[in-house]
C-alpha cells in the first residue's frame, strides 16, 4: 500500500491531473501526469479502475493491488512535486504480475522524456 502522503486523495487532485495533464499509453494502462504550479512535495499516486474494465468489485480491486505493488517499487522514478493518476485497462485482467510491471516501468520512463 503507498503511503498517504504518495496517494492522490481529492477529486480535485484527480481532476487537475486528468484535464490538465498530459497522456501517456501503455498496453495495459494509460497514465497521465501533471506538474502542479503551486504544489510542493512528494510525488502523489491516483489509480483509477472503472467499471468498463470488469463488473465485480474483487477482480477491479485486485487488478488495483497488483497496479501499486508495481508502482511503489518504482516511486523513486517519479520525479517529485508531479501528480499521476493511472487507468489500468481491460487487458490488464489477463495479464501477470510481471507483464504488469514492465508495461508500468515503460509507461513511467516516458515521464521522464519528455
Amino acid at each position: 500500500m503507498l503511503k498517504k502522503e504518495n496517494r492522490l486523495s481529492t477529486n480535485f487532485e484527480f481532476n487537475v491531473t486528468r484535464k490538465h495533464g498530459k497522456k501517456v499509453f501503455g498496453t495495459l494502462c494509460s497514465m497521465f501526469y501533471v506538474k502542479p504550479t503551486n504544489y510542493q512535495g512528494p510525488a502523489k499516486i491516483g489509480i483509477v479502475v472503472s467499471k468498463k474494465v470488469h463488473k465485480s468489485a474483487v477482480k477491479r480491486n485486485r487488478l488495483k493491488r497488483l497496479f501499486v505493488e508495481c508502482i511503489s517499487k518504482k516511486l523513486d522514478n517519479i520525479p517529485k512535486d508531479h501528480w499521476v493518476v493511472f487507468h489500468p485497462r481491460t487487458e490488464s485482467l489477463e495479464s501477470k504480475y510481471e507483464e504488469i510491471c514492465i508495461d508500468v516501468n515503460k509507461v513511467l520512463s516516458k515521464i521522464s522524456l519528455t
